[in-house]
């Protein structure tokens, strides 16, 4: 027997990271385990080592996988900060810890990876994954509902799957999200002073989890633990530093570190550097000399902090403002004064592309905490508020500007982290603007004042040096209400509103705003996705093609940035002004200002999948949540990030970040905008159209004879190691055509490269619609794929913990869920519109997938109504069956439920009607089926009556009995049984 205790968390600890935890880490630990309850605030300042808590909750889950249904500790655990983050410590801390369980170094560790594969059975011991901009049909993160998983985000992405409205999740898997975060699921909410309207909402998920909210007794773990050294208020439970972390050798030193700032006005600094500093839109409000003093007064101060350090080893200066165009101007301005040869210069924004972002991550690696210090010269770190949080480096020199004193206490974290025996450099700038009785900052309202004035109190009290001391022991600024951060509140969340939250086939057209809940009412941060492709173009393409190529080539969370709704709508529309507005919080946009004349509407590309939502869009038509996709062409993006005014193409990223699926999908795109400018479109288009025939070695051949990319040479050739080479395909009608000549090709191998690394999850969602799911690399027929799927079920409910009831039931909605695909019309069209279909009386000849492709004709061939779903018939098929007596909910019937909603569709409604539903059918000897089916309505009818309970009306009775996420979570273990098992299949 694996025998695990409480006290093997030392050790633990000790073999993951190599040195032993803090006291309080040992102290939370043993609280854990013996309760079974994380407090309600953890009171840890920032430096104290709290992303360790994540250690806690795997090595609490280790103690419990064997408890079942008893089992207190949830599997999946959400790190989660409302920020954009340039260096996510927690996730590179939950790395270490996937990395350490997977190939165990010590006893202990191996004992630990060993339990957390009683939760996991064939996958690995614990996976670590970030959740980043939603992707539609981007590979998804949850593979099984048992499996150990951290997952390390923002607001709003956890935030909106909790609230069944992920950003970029499709419509038929929000559900499935909504059930994998909402039960069975830590949330760590890291710094929750900056999230309070998102802490209010899990307050009200957290009482419509309760018992008073729900008739089942059992319910999966669930619970918040909120990360913060200022908590807006102080309830009862809460776990706060004691004597033995603030005597201990090494916490103790950065708990009682010095950290002395000067305050400067910059106004009554020099003017240097005026003419230099361009104000663009809003900054242009402050007046030209007003900003030109505010970055002249950092460069200053960055000399200084310079010549502070003369002689001793290289410093690394932070220097941070409070806007993402003003740290862009005052970056310049460093490179340009300063120079290469006397110090390097480094850009932090938030809104970065992940490819582009973990360079810029990695030149930091000297300056983590606790790192060697390897620096030869000065290292000058230009940041955005994305520094207050999620960055473990440690300054020897800090300039910001003036804001609200939470936001500095933040900043100063960064400040000689470690407690290193140094003497730092702290300098706070204001400008006047910021002084202002009048000011409303776009960012911060009107605290940026009333905090100034209490660090003037602080260091006038000082007497003869009037410094303000942000060190952790000895900080004495009074934290007045109004020198404070805004925190706004959410609006209450109503059971009306979780009712309509839920409904997501369709989503109602009285649909909550999922943004209040998660920042409150009086901002506006509504985000989309955008991501550049430089084979795109709105003038050559139309929306089929664009999303053929998109299905082909799909696009993936690293090449995306998450951004406000306004800025990407103005600067689509050509007007900049409001776009100094920007910082890296979630701020109210301008959208009720008019601030300048409109200039080319540019188009982009909505991407929902294989859609006919999928397709170009102008600007005013863009939404909360939208992906799109533009041109490269328009610029926008540089290295380090978000650049509204670069007028550049932006370099397409889609192949790097694509780099991680190659083992089982590849693809190589050769077309206008990918290509050196050795390569002319008409040079490519004459290869294209010379080459012997449309075969892709054909195509290749050709296009070797060009000056192709060094790159793009190397990955054609990689085709010849693809996995069955005979499926490599090129794709020519993509791209539109040049004087009847093709402009470009996609070479796809769908079977990935030999040689690539492979990773354990993110396969192809291979059954979440009927097209997509109903193709297969040869035939399966629908016995099998039944019993596969009972089986599976049956295993992921188990593991999941759930009651032996439920199990059963899942187990037997495993077994039925595809029984609608009898239909003789489905088997038609499965057999590419044949319509005599499979014969009937061979019942391995009964198809669940299909063998062979399916073309669009064949779905009208077959005779099917538009928008059928076989899950919906399915529902009115298995009453009849003589295992459905087997169902445990006898009353409510859980068991129609699941397999009427295995595709997310049903929630409450079905796309469709059914005229032959008023007919009497035969049907072929298969699962059990009776002979002959006597008329009567499917759940897409509201003449279906279960009980006395339409389709609606049982949604309503079942979220009541079992909860709401509790719900959403069994569908989803059916869901994934059936992904898993199609898989397995293949």
């Amino acid at each position: 027997m694996i025998v695990a205790s409480p006290d093997d968390f030392a050790a633990f600890f000790e073999e993951v990271h190599g040195y032993p935890p803090f006291p309080w880490q040992t102290r939370l630990q043993r609280l854990v385990a013996e309760s079974g309850r994380w407090p309600r605030v953890l009171d840890l300042p920032t430096g104290s080592g709290k992303t360790a808590a994540i250690d806690i909750a795997i090595f609490h889950l280790s103690l419990e996988a064997d408890h079942g249904k008893a089992r207190r500790a949830p599997v999946r655990i959400a790190f989660v900060v409302d920020r954009r983050l340039v260096v996510d410590d927690a996730f590179l801390r939950a790395q270490k810890l996937q990395k350490a369980l997977a190939t165990p170094q010590g006893p202990v560790t191996a004992r630990v990876a060993q339990r957390l594969k009683k939760l996991s059975g064939d996958g690995p011991p614990l996976i670590a994954r970030r959740l980043r901009g939603g992707i539609p049909r981007e590979d998804d993160w949850a593979r099984t509902p048992s499996q150990p998983t951290i997952l390390c985000s923002t607001v709003d992405q956890i935030g909106s799957r909790l609230l069944f409205r992920g950003y970029g999740v499709s419509d038929s898997m929000k559900p499935v999200h909504a059930g994998l975060i909402g039960s069975d699921c830590l949330i760590l909410l890291d710094e929750a002073h900056l999230a309070e309207p998102f802490r209010q909402t899990l307050e009200w998920v957290h009482e419509y989890r309760g018992k008073n909210w729900r008739q089942a007794e059992y319910a999966a773990p669930w619970g918040v633990a909120l990360l913060t050294a200022t908590p807006r208020e102080r309830p009862q439970e809460v776990f706060q530093l004691e004597d033995e972390d603030w005597e201990h050798p090494i916490l103790g030193k950065r708990l009682k570190v010095s950290k002395r700032a000067r305050l400067v006005e910059a106004a009554k600094g020099t003017a240097k550097g005026e003419e230099a500093a361009r104000p663009t839109g809003n900054e242009a409000e402050e007046g030209d000399s007003d900003l030109g003093r505010r970055i002249a007064a950092i460069l200053k101060e960055v000399h200084a902090s310079i010549d502070h350090f003369r002689g001793a080893p290289p410093p690394a200066i932070g220097v941070v403002v409070n806007r993402v165009v003003r740290a862009r101007e005052v970056f310049r301005q460093l490179r340009e004064e300063i120079g290469a040869e006397e110090a390097d210069c480094l850009l932090l924004i938030g809104p970065s592309r992940p490819v582009d972002r973990d360079n810029v991550a990695d030149q930091l690696a000297s300056i983590r905490t606790g790192a060697e210090r390897t620096l030869q010269k000065p290292l000058i770190v230009v940041a955005t508020q994305c520094i207050e949080a999620g960055v473990d480096i440690d300054l020897d020199a800090l300039i910001t500007e003036a804001a609200p004193l939470d936001a500095l206490r933040q900043r100063f974290g960064r400040l000689n982290r470690a407690g290193r025996d140094i003497r730092p450099y702290a300098v706070i700038v204001a400008a006047k603007s910021d002084l202002s009785a009048r000011t409303d900052d776009p960012v911060y309202g009107k605290a940026i004042r009333p905090a100034w004035d209490c660090l003037q109190e602080a260091a006038a009290a000082n007497g003869s040096d009037p410094r303000v001391e942000f060190g952790l022991r000895d900080f004495a600024v009074c934290m007045e209400k109004d020198a404070l951060s805004r925190k706004d509140d959410a609006p209450i969340l109503l059971p009306a509103h979780l009712d309509l939250l839920s409904q997501t086939s369709p989503i109602p057209a009285a649909d909550p705003e999922v943004a209040l809940y998660l920042h409150g009412t009086s901002r506006q941060p509504d985000a989309i996705t955008i991501l550049w492709r430089g084979d795109i173009d709105p003038k050559n393409q139309n929306d089929e093609q664009v999303r053929r190529l998109l299905l082909l080539v799909p696009p993936r969370s690293a090449e995306a940035i998450a951004l406000p709704l306004w800025a990407v709508r103005r600067w689509l529309e050509e007007r900049g002004q409001a776009l100094a507005d920007l910082a890296d919080i979630p701020t109210a946009g301008p959208e009720g200002r008019d601030d300048g004349a409109r200039g080319e509407m540019r188009r982009a590309f909505r991407w929902t999948g294989d859609t006919e939502r999928s397709r170009w869009i102008t600007p005013p038509e863009l939404r909360p949540g939208d992906t799109i996709v533009v041109p490269a062409s328009y610029g926008g993006v540089d290295q380090f990030g978000w650049n509204p005014a670069c007028q550049e193409p932006a370099t397409d990223v889609g192949r790097k970040a694509a780099e991680p699926f190659s083992g089982r999908r590849f693809a190589v795109r050769v077309a206008p905008g990918l290509l050196e400018a050795s390569v002319t479109g008409d040079a490519l288009a004459d290869a294209l159209a010379g080459a012997v025939s449309e075969q892709w070695q054909d195509l290749r051949a050709a296009l070797f004879d060009l000056d192709l990319p060094e790159k793009v040479r190397s990955d054609l050739e990689v085709l010849d190691n693809a996995n069955r080479k005979e499926s490599v395909a090129a794709y020519l009608d993509l791209y539109g055509e040049e004087d009847g000549r093709p402009r470009g090709v996609v070479f796809v191998a769908p079977f990935g490269i030999r040689g690539y690394r492979q990773e354990e999850d993110g396969r192809p969602n291979t059954t979440e619609d009927d097209t997509t799911g109903s193709l297969f690399g040869f035939p399966l027929s629908l016995r099998q794929h039944s019993q596969d799927v009972e089986k599976k079920a049956e295993a992921f409910a188990q593991a999941a913990g759930l009651p032996g009831a439920r199990v059963a039931d899942l187990k037997l909605a495993g077994f039925l869920h595809d029984i609608g695909k009898v239909d003789p019309r489905f088997q038609a069209w499965l057999n590419s519109g044949d319509p005599l279909g499979p014969d009937p009386e061979e019942p391995e000849a009964i198809l669940a997938k299909s063998g062979r492709p399916l073309p669009r004709a064949a779905h009208a061939a077959s005779g099917l109504p538009e928008g059928w779903r076989h899950e919906a018939f399915s529902v009115r098929l298995s009453r009849y069956i003589a295992r459905f007596t087997e169902a445990k909910d006898q009353d409510l019937k859980l068991v129609l439920w699941l397999v009427g909603t295995h595709h997310g569709h049903g929630r409450p409604f079905f796309p469709h009607s059914d005229p032959a539903d008023s007919l009497s059918q035969r049907f072929p000897s298969v699962l059990g089926l009776p002979s002959l089916l006597p008329p009567g309505p499917g759940p897409q009818s509201l003449a279906f009556d279960w009980q006395g309970l339409d389709w609606p009306m049982l949604f309503a009775r079942l979220k009541a009995r079992y909860g709401t996420w509790e719900l959403a979570r069994m569908e989803a273990i059916l869901r994934l049984a059936d992904h898993r098992a199609s898989e397995e299949s293949a």
